[in-house]
């Protein structure tokens, strides 16, 4: 029989142990398992965090959302060149300028590149009051996402989209069991960027998740699908004296979280 006490004690432990090294910045944390043994815990998981990239799961939904409702055809098709640039690398690059490309396609490279040019793209078809509605539909009562993700709002101004762990949890939960987001789970599942949550768990372990990043930012958000129980997982971060050392710090914190959820599944 698990020892529930044991086993939140333990990941609690963890959790502690990594927002205490945050070296001057802020961490918040939030970690649910969505199949027994049942567990939460937390730190400071209602702080409201600049979400970074992580709004661009937000986008995902909201597309599909309004797809449902019949407001947005997602096989629309986009000419490449009509897309804004960018002076970030961008998957984009590699079409002809005269190629076209769907409303759904842009989604995917969105979410599975983290591509800044066909996020933006999202954000103008969906425009800010479909994108509220969705947040506030969700019950992301401490989301906000004024600002977007061109060259001028990625510093100060891109601060402006926050959220809280709480509220990723919701988000991610939500993309979990909605059958009309078939399409965002899959994007997720193939998420090119894999450090982070994933960084030091097997090959055959896989992650649907997204992170998020600017100078002082690590952020990263999905669920573990690992044999012996789903995990979720929120990491937040602000403040950060170096971004590469908290990745793997989150990678690290991670991998023993999930080795300790397993273990007590299965006893």
């Amino acid at each position: 029989m698990v020892d529930s006490d044991a086993l939140h004690s333990a990941v609690t432990a963890q959790i502690e142990g990594f927002a205490s090294a945050a070296d001057g910045g802020v961490r918040s944390v939030l970690v649910k398992t969505l199949d027994a043994p049942r567990l939460t815990a937390a730190h400071q998981a209602d702080l409201v965090l600049p979400a970074a990239s992580l709004a661009k799961m937000i986008l995902g939904v909201a597309l599909f959302e309004s797809a449902e409702r019949g407001e947005i055809d997602p096989g629309a098709r986009v000419r490449i060149d009509s897309l804004p640039g960018t002076m970030y690398p961008s998957v984009l690059q590699a079409f002809d300028p005269d190629s076209t490309v769907t409303v759904r396609e842009l989604c995917g490279f969105a979410l599975v590149t983290s591509d800044n040019p066909a996020a933006e793209h999202l954000r103008a078809i969906l425009g800010q009051g479909r994108i509220d509605t969705t947040i506030k539909a969700l019950g992301l009562h401490s989301t906000a996402f004024p600002a977007g993700f061109s060259e001028r709002e990625l510093g100060p101004l891109g601060r402006a989209n926050t959220t809280t762990a709480e509220d990723m949890l919701r988000l991610i939960e939500y993309v979990d069991r909605a059958p009309h987001l078939e399409p965002v789970r899959r994007y997720l599942v193939n998420y090119l960027r894999n450090d982070r949550i994933p960084s030091r768990l097997d090959d055959d372990v896989p992650v649907r998740h997204k992170t998020g990043s600017l100078r002082g930012i690590v952020n990263d958000a999905g669920i573990v699908l690992h044999p012996a129980a789903r995990i979720a997982m929120v990491f937040l971060t602000e403040g950060q004296s170096d971004n590469v050392r908290t990745a793997q710090e989150i990678g690290e914190v991670s991998e023993r979280i999930v080795r300790i959820i397993a273990e007590g599944a299965a006893l």
